[in-house]
């Protein structure tokens, strides 16, 4: 019995880190992101969430496959966005964008928007 009491500490030790691991790499955060962490002259795209500021314009044009709608970042900080025309349904009333991009000195730019909630 005193044997198995190291196996079982081990087996368990193992148990939290396999749950460390999945926890910290393949669960998906609902942080609203802080925009001041990326850099301008980085062109390296990565996924945000920003809050949908409905009350500013949001313009969908088509024949320019551009749309451009502003977003608050986790500091309250407005930013410009210019994303595809192809934009998920129910755009427009969302509070939520989760979107690919990289950030210009002057507005965000979305290569992709990955979902709205």
């Amino acid at each position: 019995m005193k044997a198995n009491v190291p196996r079982i500490i081990f087996s368990l030790f193992i148990i939290f880190i396999i749950y460390v691991i999945y926890v910290l790499f393949f669960t998906e955060t609902k942080e609203i992101f802080d925009f001041t962490r990326l850099d301008p002259n980085d062109q390296k795209n990565v996924e945000v969430r920003a809050i949908l500021m409905r009350d500013m314009p949001i313009e969908i044009s088509e024949e320019s496959n551009v749309s451009i709608f502003y977003v608050k970042d986790r500091n309250g900080k407005v930013y410009k966005v210019q994303g595809p025309s192809s934009v998920p349904n129910n755009f427009k009333e969302a509070n939520v964008v989760i979107m690919r991009g990289h950030l210009h000195h002057d507005y965000f730019h979305a290569s992709s928007i990955v979902g709205i909630e």
